[in-house]
């Protein structure tokens, strides 16, 4: 990794290990841009979605600019991130691809480009978490989503009970596939907060909450 990014290093931040310094954009051996970037491991998962902050001031704190309010950049929805790379990314691999990605259209738009997180995106915070499922699962209901993300995080999963969709027929006969699937790619620590952040939400307002317009990338 020296190699493909000699301008980061690993530095300790309290009792953290963060990756820090300049990340840079390449092509055909040419630096296209660069930004001063820190990166925290996740600790949780092993291959995990790291965390990452723009901390030379480049990219505005805003969600037109996909930058949450404390300042950590959205790179990826992680229950998508988890579907896309079901084994995790090494370090490397996360730098080569999703952060790539991320930094890439952030330049784009620094040059004037409107449209560039039109491809490769998704709505993030909880009106991501239900827009990913609902494409699962093709059901647009948040509660029966809910219901699904449940299943997707709990201990185990019986086949014999009825399917959450309301179709009246046994998990198994109906929707215990996608189930099972994103079961086997999405660790259950990740559907858990996802499930916790979208049951927070329909407890506070209802299902009538709009699903957010702002969108952020996966790394495509």
């Amino acid at each position: 990794m020296e190699d493909a990014y000699p301008d980061l290093t690993f530095t300790h931040r309290g009792s953290d290990v963060v990756l820090r310094g300049h990340y840079s954009l390449h092509e055909a051996g040419w630096v296209l841009d660069q930004y001063l970037v820190e990166v925290e491991p996740d600790r949780a998962v092993r291959g995990g979605l790291p965390v990452v902050r723009e901390i030379g001031g480049r990219i505005p704190q805003s969600e037109d600019r996909h930058v949450s309010h404390d300042g950590t950049a959205c790179i990826a929805l992680p229950d998508a991130f988890w579907f896309q790379y079901p084994k995790g990314l090494s370090l490397k691999e996360f730098l080569d691809g999703p952060m790539r990605g991320y930094f890439a259209v952030q330049s784009l738009i620094s040059r004037g480009v409107s449209d560039a997180w039109e491809q490769g995106e998704w709505d993030h915070g909880e009106a991501g978490v239900l827009r990913f499922y609902q494409e699962r699962f093709g059901n647009e209901s948040p509660f029966v989503i809910l219901r699904f993300l449940r299943l997707v995080a709990t201990k185990a999963v019986r086949g014999h009970a009825p399917c959450p969709c309301g179709s009246g027929l046994r998990l198994r006969k109906c929707h215990g596939p996608v189930i099972l699937d994103l079961r086997s790619r999405i660790p259950r620590c990740v559907a858990a907060r996802s499930e916790e952040r979208l049951s927070a939400v329909l407890r506070e307002v209802g299902s009538q909450r709009p699903v957010r317009s702002y969108s952020k990338s996966i790394g495509r």
